[in-house]
C-alpha cells in the first residue's frame, strides 16, 4: 500500500506527518496520534519510502499510549513488523509500553560508524576494487561461516567477556570499547543458560555480516 498522505518539509533532510492526521481505519478503531512522524531522508529516498506501509507504521506508532517526541523514521526505513525497521520511538516509564517490534527480534542488531582518514579523492578511482576486496574478505550471507571456529571453551569465554574478550584476541583496540554500550560486555553474562545448540549454531558464525538487512 503506498502512502498518499500528508508529508511536510520542516527542514534539511527532515519531513513531518502531522499529529492531525487519521485515517479510516484509526477512525474506525478511535485512535489518534499521540505525537507528529518525523522521517530524516531527502526528496528522492522519500519516494521510495512512499511505496510500502512504513510511513503508515510510523503513524501506527505514534498513537501507542505514553510516546514522547516524535515517532521517528531513519534514511533506511522500510517495512517491518508492527514497527517499521528503521522506526524509532521513546516511551514514558510510568504510562508508555514496551513492544517488541521496536526492541528489535534480531537482539543486538544495530549501526556501527568506523572513520578513517580517507578521502574520497583517495578512493574514488578504485572504488570496484575496493568493494570487491571487502566482499572476498567478509563472510556474509545465508549460510556464511567465519573463517575462525570456536571452540566450546572459547564460546563460553565470548559470551561471558563480550567485547573485550575479542580485544583481548588481537580483533580490537582497547579504544573500540570506550565507545561501546558497557563497554562490550553485560555484567552478569551468564553461558551455562545458552543452550549447547544455540552455541553450535553460532561456533562457526562470529565475525561474519551475516543475511539479510546487513550492509557495509
Amino acid at each position: 500500500m503506498s502512502w498518499n498522505g500528508p508529508v511536510n518539509n520542516i527542514g534539511e533532510c527532515r519531513y513531518e506527518i502531522p499529529k492531525s492526521f487519521s485515517s479510516s481505519e484509526m477512525k474506525q478503531l478511535g485512535l489518534n496520534m499521540q505525537v507528529p512522524g518525523l522521517i530524516f531522508t531527502d526528496s528522492n529516498m522519500l519516494d521510495a519510502i512512499k511505496r510500502d506501509d512504513s510511513l503508515f507504521q510510523v503513524v501506527n506508532v505514534a498513537t501507542l499510549p505514553g510516546i514522547v517526541g516524535h515517532s521517528i523514521a531513519m534514511p533506511d526505513i522500510h517495512h517491518g513488523y508492527g514497527f517499521a525497521i528503521g522506526a524509532v520511538a521513546a516511551f514514558d516509564a510510568s504510562n508508555g509500553v514496551i513492544s517488541p517490534g521496536g526492541v528489535g527480534y534480531d537482539i543486538n542488531c544495530g549501526v556501527r560508524l568506523m572513520r578513517s582518514n580517507l578521502t574520497i579523492k583517495d578512493i574514488h578511482s578504485r572504488l570496484e576494487k575496493l568493494v570487491d576486496t571487502m566482499f572476498n574478505n567478509i563472510p556474509s550471507g545465508v549460510g556464511s561461516t567465519s573463517r575462525i571456529t570456536l571452540s566450546r571453551d572459547e564460546m563460553d569465554m565470548l559470551l561471558a567477556g563480550g567485547a573485550r574478550w575479542v580485544v583481548t584476541k588481537g580483533y580490537g583496540w582497547e579504544s573500540d570499547l570506550e565507545t561501546i554500550e558497557e563497554h562490550g560486555c553485560l555484567e552478569g553474562a551468564d553461558p551455562d543458560l545458552v543452550s549447547k545448540e544455540a552455541k553450535k549454531r553460532g561456533s562457526n558464525q562470529v565475525v561474519t555480516l551475516g543475511a539479510g538487512n546487513h550492509f557495509l
